[in-house]
């Protein structure tokens, strides 16, 4: 029998609740192992040590007692942050419908382009820019013939021009 099964047996020997057999082969083992016998040892002792110590006996009331005092100790706690503890209980769902709101304020507000104070939408045309629309103007062209729909340039173009 090897060493790790003798160690899970100890406290069932210790308890007297090992069959014959087992319990000699445990007893054979134990007599050709020190390591083995010293920490049934010291298992006997600790048993010993947990049988013999001094029964504490509560009184009768003891648990009733200690259940009252809780209680009172917990009436008599006060939040810490006073009548804010209570506000926050009632209020939380306020808090969160507010928050919403400014949230889909946000979103509509920064999903449009932002207004200058002259009625310009905020981005900036650029000398370059406007240099084309007069050349694409003054010779009737059409800048998105050509360009793929969806592409890059279509796109820009469509935006330079207001369509």
């Amino acid at each position: 029998m090897d060493c790790k099964n003798v160690k899970k047996s100890l406290i069932p020997l210790l308890e007297n609740e090992l069959p014959g057999e087992r319990r000699v082969e445990i007893e054979n083992h134990l007599k050709s192992c020190p390591d083995c016998s010293r920490l049934l040892e010291e298992f006997r002792l600790l048993w010993d040590t947990v049988e013999h110590r001094e029964k504490v006996q509560s009184s009768p009331h003891f648990w009733i007692r200690l259940k009252q005092r809780v209680i009172e100790y917990e009436e008599g706690r006060r939040p810490v942050w006073g009548w804010f503890g209570e506000l926050v209980g009632w209020a939380r769902p306020a808090f969160a419908v507010a928050a919403l709101l400014v949230c889909v304020f946000l979103g509509y507000s920064l999903g449009n382009f932002p207004q200058s104070a002259n009625g310009q939408t905020g981005y900036q045309v650029d000398e370059r820019t406007v240099a084309l629309e007069q050349l694409f103007d003054s010779y009737n062209l059409d800048p998105s013939i050509g360009l793929p729909s969806g592409s890059i340039e279509a796109t820009y173009l469509d935006m330079i021009s207001g369509e």
